[in-house]
Order: C-alpha cells, then structure tokens, then sequence
C-alpha cells in the first residue's frame, strides 16, 4: 500500500550526513577557494594527478571541525555543472545563531560572494548562497529549540490544505535584520515568522 511505499523501511539508518564532493572543471581554484573561506576551513590533503594523463585531475579535501573533511573538491576537467535545478539542489548548514548569520553574509558580501535569497521558513532562518560553480547553499538557524518543534511546525503547518500559507511572505531583507541584531533585539522575537512579517509591513526589515 501507499504507506508501506513511503513508510521507512528495514535498512539501517545513517548516524550523520558528514561530507559533500563537488566535481568542477575549470573552477578548481576558485571552488577551493570559496569552500575554505566561506567555511572557514582548514585544508587537510590534496592531491594533484594531472601528471598521469586525461583522467588526472586535483583533489583537495578540506574542514571545519575534527572530521577529517568535510567538502572534497574533485576536478573533473571538461565536466559539466548542473544545468537548472537538476541535481542536489542546495546542501544546508546550521549556525548557532542570526548573529552569526548576519556575520557569515557580511563577510560574504565584503568578498563578493552575492545571497540568493534570505527567508523565514517558518521552522528555520536561512540566507542562501551560491559557489563559484552555481551550486547553491543554505546557511540556517532552527526558528525553534528543538528539533521535534521544528519538524511539528514543518508537518502540521507548513503548505497545509485549508491553512493560508505563503512561502514567500517570510522573505526579508538581510541589511535590515543585520540591523535589527547590531540593535540588541531579540533573537528569539527575530526568529518567529509571524514577527518577520509584521516588521516588514512596517518596513523595518
């Protein structure tokens, strides 16, 4: 039945999601780049093959914490990027804080690196990036404390049938809120949608 088919089934469960690889072609430098300033990385081994023929190519293995990486930038000489959407279409990082995303998208801004977008979900606040190659990446908070209030909000109110409930009403300006947080004003408040929406019609955010 339907819900055998979309049901968890008996295979075991994964403890973690640990670390992306990204294939480029000639971004390479830039791609390695991008990942250890914006991730604030350190590089813990590369490798360079292009000596040994058309399917050697450079590897850098990279990370933010004890893991021993994080992000692996493969190069892939004459690979394509992902056209449109296809593909993953956006890896996601959590942050301890909107203080620390508001620090992340200054910086980001001050590198030129441009947001895509800044929202809240509802259950979370993100700024959305792009890499050098186009792949796009989320930076968020939880908008709740734990991850039970999230995933309730996610499953009884979001996109609901019946509930009005438009996704891009959450959108906000991220100079504003960087604002609004250097002015000492709750997180907690900041983070509440409802809020977000209400001091945009104010034209604070």
């Amino acid at each position: 039945g339907e819900s055998e088919r979309i049901g968890p089934g008996s295979a075991p469960k994964p403890e973690a999601l640990i670390h992306i690889s990204l294939g480029t072609s000639d971004n390479y430098e830039k791609m390695v780049d991008f990942y250890v300033k914006f991730f604030n990385c350190t590089v813990t081994n590369y490798r360079d093959k292009r000596a040994q023929g058309k399917d050697g190519g450079r590897a850098c293995f990279i990370s933010f914490d004890a893991f021993d990486h994080r992000f692996a930038i493969l190069e892939r000489k004459g690979s394509e990027p992902a056209k449109g959407r296809a593909g993953i279409a956006h890896a996601a990082f959590r942050y301890r804080s909107l203080k620390d995303l508001v620090a992340l998208y200054r910086q980001a801004k001050a590198w030129g690196i441009p947001l895509v977008h800044a929202i809240n979900h509802g259950q979370s606040t993100s700024f959305y990036y792009a890499d050098p190659d186009g792949n796009e990446i989320e930076t968020y908070i939880d908008n709740f404390d734990t991850p039970e209030e999230c995933t309730a909000f996610k499953h009884w109110i979001q996109y609901r049938p019946g509930l009005e409930y438009d996704m891009s009403a959450g959108a906000f300006n991220p100079d504003k809120m960087g604002k609004l947080v250097d002015e000492g004003q709750d997180e907690k408040f900041l983070r509440q949608r409802d809020n977000v929406i209400k001091l945009k019609a104010e034209g604070k955010l």
